[in-house]
């Protein structure tokens, strides 16, 4: 019995040796460190807790309630690590400045808004039933363009579009800085889909005219590009300098005042008809050949929607003050476009709303209804959503959610489908195909009296079941 005492006592001489060894080599091997000095070598080196570093679970002597008991207060302190964290994070935002905790704290920016979108849809519509497909002559009063002075729905569609377009140019470029994009890269992807728009639309009037000497250079999607591209860059140019949003309202604001009152001056010593105003004077002198007896979407019509495209630029920048609920930013639009009424009327006097030169009165009444309508439908359609407004909305969202794709398909449409020439009976001669199915083919069906407007309808409904197709696939073609 004694040797086998002595044999366990060597045995355990010799364990207490080893872990002596073992203790030194740790001792000489491990550097603790201060709080001060949280590297060491150029790595982070975490302050020890205690001296012994012993792994519960993995000793033998312990018991299954031990492990659990050790388990729990585990978990009690790692709930109590989160939560000294988490109050450090608050008293750390208390601290910081309203800019951080507005990044933090306020409503993430939304690209779409179901308002904006019900509005592009009515504007779409209104663009293609005064887009001059049909007979011309059957062509209802308030859906063609009015001949000089005056307003009519087709007259809106247009404007209301560049409106919408422009309106939603802060929130794209916000989303984009939001995103780590450089500057460098929003300008060119905004010049990009300038371009590419304007190169499209000028290849759509080349194929209703095949004629380099006398095609028509501006057009409706032209248009939308110029405005879009300059009016981003605009944007973009503001926001590079760190402007406050407010700030940047305030400089697109009188951007857009000044170049409208501008246009309104230049123009009073010319003429008040379609051959004597500024703006036929201006596009037949740039643009010779390239531009009929009158072209809407000449070069004087664009400076001046590009002036309401600032104004419509400086309404949207209150949707992206996060530090604003709302309920308030709606109620900011609707002053800012009440006011656009309010001189829109003063001005009307002395300069009649006229859609066709884009005069200034026309121009700031349109962007006042469309910032009214905006404040009024956006607590309806958008903070208050029911499923009354959802299926209200439906059909003109559809038509919104790819507008600039349904303007472009329309007007190719028009430069290639409906210029196919067919034999009329009833006239006894050759007619284009749009003028054929309303003479020969739905006079029989609903009269001379409504065939236009019969037309019209089974037109947009064709074109309303490709768009739900590709609104049900959720397939939106864009510029952004």
């Amino acid at each position: 019995m004694k040797v086998k005492n002595d044999d366990i006592e060597k045995k355990n001489i010799e364990q207490e040796i080893q872990l002596e060894k073992i203790a030194k080599i740790v001792e000489d091997n491990i550097h603790f460190v201060d709080e001060d000095m949280p590297e060491y070598d150029g790595y982070d080196v975490p302050e020890p807790k205690e001296d012994v570093y012993i792994n519960e679970e993995s000793r033998k002597d312990t018991s299954p309630k031990q492990k659990k008991e050790s388990k729990r207060e585990k978990k009690v302190e790692l709930s109590r690590e989160e939560s000294s964290t988490e109050q450090t994070v608050i008293n750390r935002g208390d601290k910081e400045q309203p800019q951080a905790r507005e990044v933090v704290t306020g409503d993430p920016l939304k690209r779409r808004y179901t308002t904006v979108e019900l509005i592009m849809g009515v504007a779409v519509i209104a663009i293609i039933c005064s887009s001059g497909i049909g007979v011309l002559g059957e062509m209802p009063a308030f859906l063609a363009f009015s001949k000089w002075n005056g307003i009519s729905f087709g007259d809106l569609g247009l404007p209301l579009l560049l409106a919408s377009v422009c309106f939603m140019i802060p929130t794209e470029v916000e989303l984009d800085v939001k995103r780590k994009k450089s500057f460098k890269e929003i300008c060119i992807k905004k010049v990009k889909v300038g371009i590419i728009l304007f190169v499209i639309g000028i290849l759509i009037n080349l194929i209703g005219a095949w004629n380099f000497n006398s095609f028509r250079i501006m057009g409706i999607l032209q248009m939308i590009a110029v405005v879009y591209m300059l009016g981003s860059l605009l944007y973009v140019l503001f926001r590079r300098f760190n402007f406050k949003i407010s700030v940047i309202a305030v400089f697109l604001t009188a951007i857009g005042v000044v170049g409208l009152a501008g246009y309104y001056f230049a123009s009073a010593n010319f003429g008040d008809t379609a051959k004597t105003c500024l703006a036929y004077f201006v596009d037949s002198k740039v643009m010779p050949g390239h531009i009929g007896d009158f072209e809407r979407y000449g070069i004087m019509s664009t400076i001046s929607a590009l002036c309401g495209g600032c104004l419509a630029m400086a309404a949207g920048s209150f949707l992206c003050n996060r530090r604003v609920e709302n309920r308030d930013k709606s109620n900011k639009i609707l002053i800012m476009g009440m006011f656009f009424v309010i001189i829109a009327l003063l001005m009307e006097r002395n300069c009649p709303y006229n859609a066709s030169v884009m005069s200034p009165s026309f121009v700031m009444i349109v962007l006042g209804g469309y910032c009214v309508a905006f404040a009024a439908l956006f607590g309806i359609f958008d903070l208050n959503r029911s499923k009354t407004s959802h299926l209200v909305s439906r059909p003109f969202v559809v038509m919104g959610a790819s507008p600039v794709f349904v303007v472009g398909l329309n007007e190719f449409i028009k430069n290639t489908l409906f210029k196919i020439n067919v034999y009329s009976v009833a006239m006894g001669t050759g007619l284009k195909l749009d003028e054929w199915i309303v003479i020969d083919t739905l006079s029989e069906i609903f009269g001379d009296t409504t065939r236009m407007i019969a037309f019209l309808v089974m037109y947009l409904l064709l074109i309303f079941v490709l768009m739900l197709y590709l609104y049900a696939k959720k397939i939106y073609i864009r510029f952004k």
